[in-house]
């Protein structure tokens, strides 16, 4: 668990301890260290408070690309990131560190805003594009990591606890509705209990440049309509689509001691998998009636972004 904070302002320039209470109102998010970031015309900035878990000597945030045109700050764990790094670094990406965080840099590089397509994991992350003069903020499939943002004037500032919010100026003020709402268990994602105080949905990614602001949708779950067509597939067809799907599961999970518990995983699911299934015998055989159609299961939805 880590903290980060963003600020993006249109006309004035970025107030450097404003940025700076922001970041220390996350200290116990990040009791490891504490940076800032201020772009050269003062217009952005950054900040991350971290919890040093993956590369300990060169993973400090912000992280930036080769020419340092891209900065971002990122909270929480891009999963199956080795191999994703072994990818970039055959294109011909230079890596400064070890730490998971820094795929995302170089993924956007490649990809621009589609590189959440390509992402795993739990995480929020703030992103700037000093090429395109455009922020770019997001959060996991499942808002596991949260994100909360406010806009003040011309002034956008993100954070992951409204705390940090407060700190860097933004006025704190209750909510009744969403405390209503709140009290009575009715459960709004993208409000917060705050005036002006908003999250970023899950599976949501957030565009500001000095034009504007809008959100986009990347990724939902897509269930299966009632009255849609059967599949006609075999039970040994679910059976391998769930035993792929575990694999998959346990492959892009392994980060830190988790490595090791799903490679053993991997190895009890590839010795089930290589045992021949169980054929009745001729004597005391029974014939099994057949199985009624199945419904097919939910699957994930990636949705093409617009920019």
């Amino acid at each position: 668990m880590c903290g980060i904070v963003a600020i993006f302002s249109k006309e004035a320039p970025v107030d450097p301890e404003a940025l700076a209470r922001a970041t220390r109102a996350l200290h116990h998010r990040g009791p490891d260290g504490q940076r800032q970031w201020i772009a050269r015309h003062g217009r952005v900035g950054l900040g991350h408070a971290r919890l040093s878990i993956i590369d300990l000597v060169t993973g400090d945030q912000p992280l930036a690309n080769e020419d340092e045109s891209i900065q971002v700050v990122v909270n929480g764990e891009f999963y199956d990131y080795e191999r994703i790094q072994k990818q970039l670094e055959a294109r011909g990406h230079r890596l400064r560190s070890r730490s998971d965080s820094e795929i995302l840099v170089h993924l956007y590089e490649d990809l621009g805003v589609h590189c959440l397509g390509q992402l795993r994991g739990e995480f929020a992350f703030v992103l700037w594009d000093e090429r395109n003069q455009q922020l770019f903020a997001a959060r996991d499939r499942f808002g596991i990591k949260p994100l909360f943002y406010a806009q003040v004037g011309d002034t956008l500032l993100f954070a992951s606890e409204a705390k940090a919010l407060f700190a860097a100026g933004v006025p704190a003020r209750w909510d009744h509705d969403s405390a209503f709402q709140e009290f009575h268990f009715v459960h709004d994602a993208g409000r917060s209990l705050f005036q002006g105080v908003q999250q970023v949905l899950p599976g949501h990614f957030l565009l500001a440049t000095r034009a504007g602001v809008r959100t986009q949708r990347y990724w939902d779950v897509d269930f299966p309509l009632r009255d849609a067509p059967l599949p006609k597939r075999s039970d040994e067809d679910y059976v391998e689509e769930v035993r792929e799907a575990l694999l998959e599961s346990a492959s892009i999970s392994a980060v830190g001691s988790t490595r090791a518990r799903s490679s053993g995983w991997r190895h009890r699911c590839a010795r089930t998998r290589s045992r021949p299934s169980p054929s009745p015998s001729k004597r005391g055989s029974t014939t099994r009636a057949p199985s009624p159609p199945r419904r097919p299961i939910a699957s994930a939805r990636t949705f093409t972004p617009t920019a």
